[in-house]
């Protein structure tokens, strides 16, 4: 196990755990062996994500497979692993839906180096800003208009889920997901629920 930290008061306290998390397994094993080597963080294996204080999540692209493995983050750790996501690019409404699923910090995968992919992870375990890197919106409102609930509804569409599943997954009624998407789809002006969701993604939105 790393050598504890010492927060400048004279006490120590334990490094943080850290999981790495990403598309491809290059990049993955690289900041895994770069973060491990240089023993300021403990980092575990997937399979021990549970056991995680910050999870790196690496991608180029934040899709609707992004948004459900900040899902599973949040639901393995008990919304207590805080999240560092790394991609090329993120709209305003995709850091708001990651915001709400514990993503603490953004940076730019182009612009990012494994020292500052480290820093942004202990930063992130004492709840620390980093200098130069980009905080997610503190904020719940979603471009085009649209009300975070029917981001989600949108999300979960374009993930291939029918409204049965959708309503057990947000613990609503199956007449309510109906009404949401509606909803959604007239506020984006299209015709159906299929254009509304390429919509959602050609725009940023998803």
């Amino acid at each position: 196990m790393p050598d504890s930290t010492d927060p400048g008061d004279g006490t120590t306290v334990p490094a943080p755990s850290v999981v790495v998390l990403a598309d491809d397994p290059l990049t993955r094993d690289g900041t895994h062996a770069f973060m491990a080597a240089r023993g300021h963080v403990e980092v575990l294996a997937r399979d021990r994500l549970r056991d995680a204080d910050v999870a790196v999540l690496i991608t180029p692209r934040i899709t609707g497979q992004t948004l459900a493995a900040l899902q599973d983050i949040s639901r393995s750790t008990g919304g207590r692993a805080r999240i560092v996501l790394i991609a090329d690019r993120a709209s305003a409404g995709q850091l708001a839906i990651a915001a709400r699923h514990g993503v603490v910090t953004f940076l730019l995968r182009q612009h990012t180096s494994f020292t500052q992919m480290e820093k942004a992870a202990l930063a992130a375990a004492r709840g620390e800003p980093v200098p130069g890197t980009r905080a997610t919106p503190d904020t719940s409102d979603a471009p085009a208009g649209l009300a975070p609930r029917e981001i989600d509804v949108l999300r979960l569409l374009a993930e291939g889920r029918d409204v049965a599943e959708i309503a057990g997954e947000l613990s609503y009624s199956e007449r309510l997901i109906k009404s949401v998407i509606h909803s959604a789809v007239k506020r984006l002006g299209k015709r159906n629920r299929t254009q509304a969701v390429a919509h959602a993604i050609r725009t940023g939105i998803l």
